[in-house]
């Protein structure tokens, strides 16, 4: 398509559905994007334009320069065999997934009496929280210095506060949802032990060389698969009015006539091992408490759905790596071929040679009764041993023989042979004996 028409598709529909629709991937798209200085919109241009808003959008550069965009997308008919590939493999993780159904009663928690002990844990710190601010405040600017790691606030990000590292669950949310957040983990919890999984807190290891350091984490484990839980609380921007405006310059004098609020959006995550099976559940305190079956039922659907899904992806490397054995063997072939015509062209040189040197050898001794002696004489022996060393040493079969012989290749057949043997091919046992 041409550059122009790339433009007008990437501002009308997102990157991921064009890619899709193009045959490609979503990476090889914004790389034709770039290398063809076509500008993509920003992130959060789609959430913007479906909640009624009108985003700019970047012009295009240069547009009188309205080139041929090529794509490199795979033959129709392959990407259809991959498609029904790839439906055959959801439709087989999805009946290992339903064969795992755990019927569990799974309450709305009222209170945290008989909660996990994480869960009362953060439930004790969070009670903390606005009385730790106060005296870290009040402690001015050595509060760092003068306050101990465990009376140490959790750092604001727009009205929430991520607990994981101070010893506690893995939830960032405001502390003005914490009570509904905290009995959510609670009957979410009840459920998944009721069903036989075992929560507990991984601190953080120790980072090994080049690597980030792994952890902490709040873990779900059930037969030997792991699950990780996570919580977040989203944030929007909030327009403040005259007043609250005023009243916050009266306090900062360079503040803003916005401010990022905690949003309504809530989001409970169990991520796999290594990301292999995961799931995320998104929205607002109702939906959540009336999803809460469902988020412990898919929990028990993820343990399965893991081991296969490791299954697949083991044997997906097996086949990648007997490719890729398949590709090297073609190369060390292509190349121990290449070597023998080198070597054929370094033989018919050597040859070329020896014939030069036996016409030379010739002309020589024709011309050697001629010369004054003893020149005459020692000519003569002279050819004569040049003649036996020629004969002696004759480097073309030399160099033959050492591309025919076994020691040179290791093994029979050597790389550059036919992948289908000659009938006359000597065996094992043959080269054993040669």
């Amino acid at each position: 398509m041409k550059r122009s028409e790339l433009y007008a598709k990437v501002w009308s529909t997102p990157m991921t559905k064009l890619a899709a629709e193009l045959g490609i991937s979503d990476v090889g798209l914004a790389k034709a994007c770039r290398r063809h200085a076509v500008p993509a919109p920003p992130q959060g241009y789609w959430a913007k334009l479906s909640a009624g808003q009108t985003p700019p959008k970047t012009a295009l550069p240069t547009p009188e320069l309205d080139v041929q965009v090529n794509f490199a997308t795979t033959d129709p008919e392959e990407r259809a065999r991959q498609q029904a590939v790839e439906r055959k493999r959801v439709e087989t993780l999805n009946a290992y997934a339903q064969a795992a159904v755990v019927t569990v009663d799974v309450p709305f928690a009222q209170d945290l009496d008989d909660a996990h002990s994480l869960i009362k844990a953060t439930k004790k710190y969070t009670d903390r929280i606005p009385k730790l601010i106060e005296q870290y405040k009040r402690r001015g600017v050595n509060a760092w210095q003068t306050t101990r790691d465990e009376d140490r606030p959790p750092g604001d990000s727009n009205g929430r506060y991520s607990l994981l590292h101070h010893g506690l669950l893995d939830i960032t949310a405001s502390l003005e949802s914490m009570d509904w957040v905290l009995r959510f983990h609670a009957s979410v919890f009840k459920g998944l032990m009721a069903g036989g999984m075992v929560i507990s807190r991984r601190e953080a290891e120790p980072a090994r060389r080049g690597t980030q350091p792994e952890g902490p984490v709040i873990e779900a484990r059930l037969k030997g698969e792991v699950f990780k839980i996570s919580f977040s609380q989203g944030y929007r921007r909030i327009t403040l009015d005259a007043q609250e405006l005023a009243r916050k310059r009266k306090e900062i004098s360079w503040a803003k006539e916005y401010e990022y609020r905690p949003s309504d959006k809530l989001t409970f995550s169990l991520d796999g091992t290594e990301y292999q099976a995961r799931k995320a559940w998104v929205g607002t305190q109702a939906k959540l408490q009336e999803l809460l079956p469902e988020i412990v039922r898919a929990a028990f659907q993820l343990v399965p759905l893991q081991v296969e899904m490791r299954k697949q992806r083991e044997a997906a490397a097996v086949i990648a790596q007997t490719a890729a054995e398949a590709r090297a063997l073609q190369e060390r072939r292509a190349r121990a071929r290449a070597e023998q015509l080198k070597q054929a062209f370094q033989m018919a040189e050597v040859e070329t040679r020896v014939q030069q040197l036996t016409e030379f050898l010739a002309r020589l001794e024709a011309t050697a009764d001629s010369r004054p002696a003893p020149s005459s004489e020692r000519i003569k022996v002279w050819l004569d041993v040049v003649r036996k060393e020629l004969d002696a040493r004759n480097q073309v079969e030399s160099m033959l023989q050492q591309c025919l012989s076994v020691p040179s290749w290791g093994n029979w057949p050597p790389d550059w042979w036919p992948t289908e043997p000659a009938p006359d091919a000597p065996d094992a046992a043959d080269d054993a004996e040669e």
